[in-house]
């Protein structure tokens, strides 16, 4: 299949940097709560990595407006591509298009309301970022077919994702563990 290849030049390195954030803030948060951390530049630390990941994930899932966006891959029939990847993702994800609909309305409010423009009185849940996972490993999936006879010198994003939690968990306990130490010695010479 045509591809604008420009637009994937951009756009996979999006998805991947997604899953480095997404991974980030797992990591950090799982470590921070186990160690029962206090800190608010942890907090914020840990919060900027899930705010970053889901305006990475709207710049190729979200709108459509988007110059990243997936559907800008294509060079003439989009509706090929569109249904080539709805197609598969419902496959891959379980999805049905109700239920892609509703959870993409979610992300992209929490996008606009909350992590881009901060609504006052935003009160919705943050939604769960499982599925936006799940689809940017279906799109890893999906592109490589896309971009044949190309080919990707790179590893599926699902391995580089181990990989990424093998380098970030022994930082997040290194990094954590001294901020708990200088929490508790804080509180001693209080």
């Amino acid at each position: 299949m045509e591809y604008n290849d420009e637009i994937f030049r951009e756009q996979f390195p999006i998805v991947k940097s997604f899953l480095y954030h997404l991974t980030c803030y797992r990591e950090l948060h799982s470590v921070y709560k186990d160690l029962n951390l206090k800190s608010e530049f942890w907090t914020y630390t840990i919060d900027a990595h899930l705010l970053q990941a889901c305006i990475l994930w709207c710049m190729v899932f979200g709108p459509d407006g988007n110059p990243t966006h997936w559907k800008k891959l294509r060079h003439q029939d989009g509706t090929k591509l569109e249904n080539n990847f709805r197609d598969g993702l419902f496959k891959h994800t379980e999805l049905t298009q109700e239920k892609w609909g509703e959870y993409w309305k979610k992300m992209n409010e929490f996008r606009g309301g909350y992590v881009a423009h901060r609504e006052l009185n935003y009160s919705k849940l943050v939604p769960s970022f499982k599925i936006a996972e799940e689809v940017a490993y279906y799109y890893d999936t999906w592109i490589r077919e896309i971009i044949e006879p190309d080919i990707l010198e790179e590893p599926p994003l699902q391995e580089s994702v181990t990989k990424m939690q093998k380098e970030i968990k022994p930082l997040a306990i290194l990094c954590l563990s001294e901020a708990k130490l200088i929490e508790a010695n804080t509180e001693q010479s209080l």
